[in-house]
């Protein structure tokens, strides 16, 4: 026993078919998804109840109540949650619900019929954004709820969940919603130390490849659609471009890059896109923050394609280089006292042109989309002012609010972008009495038909 060694044996696998792994990955075909437009004309039903359709939480009772309490939820957002229910009845049923000790009342399966809504509208598109991001919900103030994690750092300590979602926008912007969402608490002991040494399974980081997969089976059910998923620089990890080496066709990475990967050729990526011809340029509409106004920036692109190299750590050190693409979109001429704008996104989507290189900057700037949605969440529906005992009480809550956020947002988006279509697509004709007093107090801008938009909060980074 005193001669065991002391660290583990490489294990070597020799796969006998090149083609091994796509056929691993390969599973009994799905369903194709019904599409089913934004723009399509709704069913009689509340909107709510068609949002939730195909609910099942084993009794009829308890789909209704919970299509009722999203209902509420819609209807004043703004209010805590016990405020939101017209009655004392229907406050201590909705409590009843959450507080249950059901287990099948999980997270998941209350979250499940929005996101196949959101993917029938997907499926509806030719090009579809994947947002992915996570955002922390603080509940520092619910010092006996339990099940609730670490959500700050050494000198900010902070007690909640961490919540990471894929979202769903079209090229103009307008959210299609919530195709998959994770809540978890984190548990008070680091693992930085044994960082290098874990499958990223075992990592927290494993967030982005959940999504990605939830993505490649969205993708296989809807052919007709691009989707193209992308995160931010946190996003960056070398096990994401290896699985999209066996996506489908229409599923494409857009990334941020962090690191300053080395290449095959021995050059790192910053270097080799700075010393690449300046393809052209393209200007974006910046938005203002609290300390600079709005601007337009002109940005200079360039673009080339890379073989990025795996990083030397145990688990990675065998594998092989991927090819990729990278382009660097670089403000030029900033505004005195203003960081200028520089992104280096990476994809698997060929690059050869200007006009691609500057449809994946667009495409990247879509992403702002889930930033907004997480303030919608907190500062429209107040997630983070609930008080409930447990995490599980709160994970259920935070369902309604998820589609309520999603909905607000997207009526938003149509409310600039399409102006003109017709409001009862979006609001019962109960809305629409309120919204005709409201016209008539203001002077006439447009028909009453307009969808009018929902004011939100400034948007501000998180």
């Amino acid at each position: 026993m005193k001669d065991r060694p002391k660290t583990l044996k490489d294990v070597w696998v020799y796969e006998l078919c090149p083609k091994a792994r796509q056929q691993l990955q390969q599973r009994r075909a799905a369903p194709p998804l019904v599409p089913r437009s934004l723009f399509q004309s709704p069913s009689s039903a509340p909107w709510a109840e068609e949002e939730m359709d195909g609910l099942k939480l084993g009794h009829v009772r308890l789909d209704r109540r919970l299509k009722q309490m999203l209902a509420a939820r819609w209807a004043h957002p703004m209010r805590s949650f016990a405020a939101s229910f017209t009655s004392a009845a229907e406050g201590k049923a909705a409590f009843r619900l959450i507080e249950s000790r059901r287990s099948d009342l999980c997270f998941q399966a209350l979250l499940a019929p929005h996101h196949q809504q959101s993917a029938r509208r997907m499926a509806a598109e030719s090009v579809v954004v994947l947002a992915q991001d996570t955002t922390a919900l603080s509940y520092s103030r619910l010092r006996h709820t339990q099940g609730l994690g670490s959500v700050g750092d050494e000198r900010h300590p902070s007690r909640g969940l961490w919540l990471h979602t894929l979202q769903a926008y079209r090229t103009d912007r307008i959210p299609l919603g919530c195709v998959w969402a994770k809540l978890w608490a984190r548990p008070p002991q680091s693992d930085t130390a044994q960082r290098n040494e874990q499958s990223v399974a075992d990592k927290e980081s494993g967030r982005w490849l959940e999504a990605y997969q939830v993505a490649l089976g969205l993708a296989r059910r809807m052919p007709q659609t691009q989707v193209v998923v992308c995160g931010d620089r946190e996003s960056d990890i070398f096990e994401l471009y290896d699985q999209a080496q066996v996506a489908p066709k229409n599923l494409h990475l857009l990334v941020r890059a962090q690191h300053d990967r080395l290449l095959e050729s021995g050059r790192k990526l910053w270097a080799e896109l700075s010393r690449q011809p300046a393809g052209g340029t393209m200007q974006v509409q910046v938005p203002r923050t609290k300390t600079h106004p709005a601007r337009t920036a002109t940005l200079e692109i360039k673009w080339a394609s890379v073989e990025a190299t795996p990083p030397q750590v145990a688990l990675k050190k065998s594998w092989q280089p991927i090819l990729l693409y990278a382009v660097l979109a670089r403000e030029v001429n900033p505004p005195p006292g203003i960081e200028p704008i520089e992104w280096m996104l990476i994809t698997d989507w060929k690059v050869q042109s200007l006009k691609m290189a500057r449809r994946l900057v667009r495409w990247y700037g879509l992403r702002w989309g889930i930033e907004c949605w997480h303030q919608v969440l907190k500062d429209v529906c107040g997630v983070e002012t609930r008080q409930m005992e447990t995490a599980e009480a709160l994970e259920r809550a935070l369902t309604l609010d998820m589609i309520v956020a999603w909905r607000a947002q997207m009526l938003c988006r149509l409310g600039k972008q399409s102006p003109n279509l017709p409001a009862h697509l979006y609001y019962s004709q109960a809305e629409l009495a309120v919204l005709e007093v409201v016209k008539k107090k203001k002077p006439a801008r447009s028909h009453v038909a307009t969808a009018p938009a929902v004011n939100l909060p400034p948007t501000r980074r998180r």
